[in-house]
């Protein structure tokens, strides 16, 4: 065949092959095009949530299986009882209508029967809201929560009926009536098993008891209950015991008595005593103080705790030349012959350095009123104790209700950020008020005081008070950073009047004074006092007493200088620490009095055990005139009241005269002893001990002659400040004196 031929030949056959598609493409169906989607049936769920779920699209072909797909994912948003498509012709195309069928809504949930849990209590335990989609699946899972958590009380009897009531627009409100029922209590705890410890010191380390406060049965508490189970194996591996384990617990409830018995099956395995005890890593501080921080040595009964803790001082050992990165970690491997060879493994780190200090919380104080409290600023070497002591510095500001100091990592392994975190506390005062004290009798005050003045830190306060036997006026003002340096300065203005049983004493004048702190505790301070002090004679005052010759009006110049150091956790209730002071007086430049007066005391703070502590405090105080002039009255040495010898009255505890006037002294000795026990509510218990006396004008000074009370109070850490009602008893009762004394005071005691 020609070439011609074959070309024509091949035109033929793809006209043939053309013909051939047309035909087949007019065979197939056009495709149905979607032209618009509505939603029908919605009432609360919007339009566009429901589209949002729907793959189909306006302008593109309509596919079945897409369209059965959509309604899967709208009925999937949880809202709807049903979801069903309807197609309808429309310009051409199609209309696809998803009608959904709306679940109802949850109105209002309320709960009938309770009374010994509240329904804002219920509420939180449930995770059925208002305006959530009424489900049945999630009331039932709210019933059975509420049961758990009376069970969690101990009502092992509760029964619950969930209750739905319909509105007439399709929401519902759903009611749950409890019938409590009876609190189950503790008959018993028996425990099984247990042959190293005994049954008591299984018990004292749980959480739930047999009995609580002495007369009342405990209850059970499931969660509690849970965790008793991990004290049980804390407190066996504290023993020795590392082997141990609860096998199982359970509670048996007698109904008809409405008590339970809990049974407790343990498995002690054998005592592993300390092996082979040894530190690897240290290059930086001497081995052995190092090894001392754990505190227990080859053949002592191992115990968790006593690593866990001596692992703790370690960490803090190194924090203190500034490797607060150093990793400490215990490895522990038990040998056949019940030993535990400990391995602490030391990785001492770079020095860490202070990267960052962030501070939150504070909305009305200025940022530098904190840091200027903090020891340390971005750049300095970081320490444990400079951690801790800006925390204790933050907390006695006062300012704030709470105060969090914590860090985390930085940078680097050699950077730390520092987070100080307050919630501040109102820093104002004012108050109208009168109240009954044991030294004043009935009072009546105005106070008015800001600690926090403008945020800046200013202390500014107001002082009026009445009493049956004082008057008293104070105006102060103190600037605790003066030019932004730890300096402070302030003013006091006074006016006081006061009758004592021997005379009346009236003073007017002012103060200013200056101090700045050194080292790390310590401050000094300055102030000078300018006063006119006037004393008048009253009825009682025999002529021929010593006192006589100080009735009239006299100036008081004086100067005073003092050194204290104080290191109490918190100045209000402190628990650990010590405070020293060491004050020199000295009137007679200018003015009619000429004295020099000197008072030493150190206290100290010991906590013990369940927050329980020990303080104590010595007291001594020497005074002599000078240029011929005796020491005025109003500056001698009276003991009695709340805070010296709690046995006497306040001032009725000084020498005497021919006369039997209590006249003062030039010196005086006191000691004093306390053992504070905590209670709710802040509330505490003080038991204490006290010993003392004033000397001088014809008493020789002899520490032998000193004057003792013992007695018991109660504390109250009020909003308002520390107040104090104490009891002491005369443990050396001479004529004419009472058995004892009650004070009523605001205040610690020292």
């Amino acid at each position: 065949m020609s070439a011609a031929g074959r070309v024509h030949r091949a035109w033929g056959i793809a006209l043939v092959a053309l013909v051939w598609l047309t035909t087949l493409a007019e065979a197939q169906p056009r495709p149905v095009i979607i032209k618009e989607l509505t939603v029908e049936g919605h009432r609360r769920v919007q339009e566009a949530v429901i589209l949002g779920r729907v793959r189909s699209m306006i302008g593109a072909p309509f596919n079945p299986s897409q369209a059965s797909e959509d309604l899967r994912s709208i009925f999937n948003l949880g809202f709807f009882d049903d979801v069903q498509l309807r197609v309808e012709d429309f310009e051409g195309g199609v209309k696809l209508t998803f009608v959904v069928a709306e679940r109802p809504f949850v109105r209002d949930v309320e709960f009938v029967g309770t009374s010994r849990l509240s329904a804002e209590d219920l509420r939180e335990q449930i995770a059925l809201r208002l305006g959530s989609v009424y489900n049945p699946v999630d009331v039932q899972r709210a019933r059975e929560r509420l049961r758990e958590a009376y069970e969690d009380e101990g009502y092992f009897e509760v029964q619950i009926t969930p209750n739905v009531e319909k509105f007439a627009d399709g929401d519902v409100k759903v009611t749950f009536t409890i019938n409590e029922g009876r609190r189950i209590t503790i008959d018993r705890i028996v425990v099984r098993g247990n042959e190293g410890l005994t049954d008591e010191q299984i018990r004292e380390a749980m959480a739930t008891r047999e009995r609580q406060y002495f007369i009342l049965r405990g209850t059970v508490q499931r969660q509690r209950l849970e965790e008793d189970m991990d004290r049980i194996v804390a407190r066996y591996q504290d023993a020795g015991y590392v082997q141990a384990r609860v096998e199982r617990h359970e509670a048996t409830v007698d109904r008809e008595r409405a008590r339970v018995t809990i049974t407790i099956d343990v498995v002690e395995g054998p005592r592993f005593t300390v092996g082979d005890v040894t530190v690897t890593g240290v290059t930086l501080l001497p081995e052995d103080e190092v090894r001392r921080q754990l505190r227990f040595k080859r053949g002592d009964v191992f115990s968790r705790t006593a690593l866990r803790e001596g692992t703790r001082r370690i960490t803090d050992l190194y924090s203190t030349v500034g490797r607060a990165s150093a990793d400490v970690v215990p490895r522990t491997d038990q040998t056949p012959q019940n030993t535990v060879n400990v391995t602490v493994e030391v990785t001492e780190g770079p020095e860490v350095y202070v990267e960052r200090i962030n501070i939150t919380g504070n909305t009305r104080s200025e940022d530098r009123i904190l840091r200027r409290e903090i020891p340390m600023v971005e750049g300095d070497l970081f320490t444990l104790q400079k951690l801790r002591r800006a925390r204790q510095r933050l907390v006695n500001l006062g300012y704030f209700e709470t105060v969090n100091v914590t860090t985390q990592p930085g940078a680097d392994k050699g950077r730390i950020i520092v987070n100080v975190d307050v919630t501040e506390r109102p820093t104002g005062l004012f108050s109208i008020g009168g109240g009954f004290s044991s030294v004043d009798s009935f009072i009546g005050s105005i106070d008015l005081a800001q600690n926090n003045f403008l945020g800046r830190g200013w202390q500014v306060g107001l002082r009026l008070r009445v009493g049956g036997r004082s008057q008293q006026g104070i105006l102060s003002f103190t600037e605790p950073w003066l030019f932004d340096r730890p300096l402070s300065a302030g003013f006091d203005l006074f006016s006081t009047q006061r009758e004592y049983p021997e005379y009346d004493y009236e003073t007017l004048g002012g103060n200013l004074r200056v101090s700045h702190p050194f080292q790390e505790y310590w401050r000094w301070l300055l102030s000078y006092r300018l006063t006119r002090d006037t004393i008048e004679d009253v009825e009682s005052l025999a002529e021929r007493s010593l006192l006589a010759d100080e009735i009239g009006t006299r100036w008081t110049s004086m100067v005073s200088g003092a050194v204290t150091r104080d290191s109490r956790d918190n100045i209000i209730a402190p628990t650990r620490g010590s405070q020293a002071l060491l004050q020199l007086d000295v009137a007679g430049l200018g003015g009619d009095s000429q004295y020099v007066k000197t008072v030493g005391f150190v206290s100290y703070f010991w906590p013990i055990w369940l927050g329980h502590v020990i303080s104590a405090r010595a007291e001594a105080g020497y005074a002599f005139g000078w240029g011929g002039e005796e020491v005025p009255v109003f500056e001698r040495f009276y003991l009695g009241g709340p805070n010296t010898v709690r046995s006497f009255k306040n001032r009725r505890l000084s020498p005497r005269d021919d006369d039997g006037t209590r006249i003062g002294g030039t010196s005086e000795v006191i000691g004093n002893l306390e053992y504070i026990v905590p209670l709710p509510f802040n509330f505490r218990l003080a038991a204490f001990f006290d010993i003392g006396n004033a000397y001088g004008f014809g008493t020789k000074f002899d520490l032998t002659d000193t004057r003792e009370a013992a007695g018991g109070g109660v504390r109250w850490l009020s909003p308002f400040g520390p107040i104090r009602v104490d009891y002491g008893v005369n443990l050396d009762r001479r004529e004419g004196e009472d058995f004892g004394a009650l004070h009523f005071s605001v205040g610690s005691p020292f």
